[in-house]
């Protein structure tokens, strides 16, 4: 769980492209996934996405994250069961007709999980083919952020891995040290893991501190800024990006057209 927003280095043709390709290719696949409604659409999309995620070597190691979204999208369709009623009722839960599973609902379910699935799932490819200070590159000189904002972000992003290893460690010493975390009843598994959060906020204010000095030791907001490696963009890249504005252009209309939209 921990690698799920980690760069995976790999041999592959996702790596090599420049990360403004990449870039594009996730924010153009969430347009596509907010553009159609219809399941069959965005199950294509989805699979197009896992095709990419194969085509970078970098499935297997979102196949744990993969699982969870899948999970999670079931629970958006139970939800989607439990309150949405349409007019074509498939069955009911409770016999003596009493919460209706309708087609409708069913059908909206599947479709805002496969949408969730699919944009999640496209922007871990993202970082797990692309290395944080490439991102951070292309941020800032490409797109012309803020480039105090965009290394906050990446900073709080780039600790996550190691905030959620530090917190399964914490928490396997306070156990080997007696104290029970997963056992007893809710209340008490709350109260339990304050000596987890405890730990974790020191060693969190640490790092802060940490960084802060590593940070003005490299002379961070000193002068003008530079860099060792700037990514060339390629005629590769060049060809996906138009690629990507004809798929976003084209899938406009076709909506326009009345294509992939479901009657729910």
């Amino acid at each position: 769980m921990a690698r799920v927003v980690e760069y995976v280095y790999r041999e592959s043709v996702v790596h090599q492209l420049h990360p403004l390709s990449k870039l594009a290719w996730a924010l153009g696949v969430m347009v596509l996934a907010l553009t159609f409604n219809h399941v069959y659409y965005l199950l294509a999309l989805l699979s197009s996405v896992v095709m990419v995620a194969a085509a970078g070597k970098v499935l297997k190691d979102l196949a744990f994250v993969l699982k969870g979204l899948t999970l999670f999208g079931g629970v958006l369709v139970l939800l989607q069961v439990l309150f949405f009623h349409g007019q074509d009722v498939l069955f009911y839960l409770i016999p003596g007709q009493h919460l209706p599973v309708s087609r409708e609902a069913v059908l909206l379910g599947v479709a805002m999980a496969l949408r969730m699935m699919t944009v999640v799932l496209s922007f871990l490819v993202f970082l797990a083919t692309t290395q944080f200070k490439d991102i951070i590159l292309v941020l800032t000189e490409k797109l012309k952020l803020p480039y105090d904002y965009v290394f906050m972000f990446m900073t709080a992003l780039r600790f996550v891995p190691t905030f959620m290893m530090e917190a399964v460690q914490v928490s396997y010493a306070q156990q080997v040290r007696g104290l029970p975390i997963d056992t007893g009843n809710p209340l008490r598994k709350l109260k339990a893991y304050v000596a987890v959060a405890l730990p974790l906020v020191l060693i969190s204010l640490k790092k802060a501190e940490r960084l802060a000095i590593a940070m003005e030791t490299r002379g961070y907001g000193s002068g003008v800024r530079t860099y060792l490696k700037e990514p060339s963009i390629e005629r590769v890249d060049w060809l996906v990006m138009f690629l990507i504005a004809v798929m976003i252009v084209g899938a406009i209309l076709f909506r326009l057209q009345g294509f992939g939209a479901a009657g729910y």
